[in-house]
């Protein structure tokens, strides 16, 4: 079954904060969405990724991914570690990147931006809400495989 990562960070109200904010949302596409793109297809454990800015007061991602949450922290942490660094330099009561660049650092602080979804989880842990899956407990890696099956020649 998937995991939900609902990363929710508040976002610093002032003005230098705000004008960042600003620089990164205007060069998103251009600077920063290549390398997610990168990652997130290196990884191979995404199901589907978006990043948000709401009323630039909150900075989401939002990602459905397989696996071990630790392990997909880590990962992004070590292919998207500047990216990172000028996202939560943005955020509020975020620690220096010195500390967040450490696993378990990086690990706790994403966990706790991390809300709950409403409902019950269908694998029993209370703290991730419910999230449906058409595909149940499939991978992304078991996509990809049974795609590339499917589009081989006969």
């Amino acid at each position: 079954m998937a995991t939900a990562l609902n990363l929710t960070a508040p976002l610093k109200q002032d003005p230098e904060t705000q004008a960042r904010l600003q620089q990164l949302a205007a060069g998103f596409a251009e600077h920063v969405q290549p390398l997610l793109e990168a990652a997130l297809s290196k990884s191979e454990v995404v199901h589907y990724a978006r990043v948000l800015v709401i009323d630039d007061k909150y900075l989401q991602v939002l990602t459905e991914f397989d696996g071990d949450p630790m392990a997909y922290t880590e990962f992004f942490r070590n292919e998207l570690g500047p990216v990172f660094q000028q996202i939560f330099s943005l955020v509020e009561g975020a620690p220096p990147w010195e500390e967040l660049d450490d696993p378990n650092e990086f690990f706790e602080f994403s966990r706790r931006l991390n809300l709950k979804a409403l409902g019950r989880s269908a694998d029993g842990d209370d703290g991730r809400g419910y999230l449906f899956s058409a595909v149940g407990d499939t991978t992304v890696r078991e996509i990809k495989q049974r795609l590339q099956s499917s589009a081989a020649p006969v």
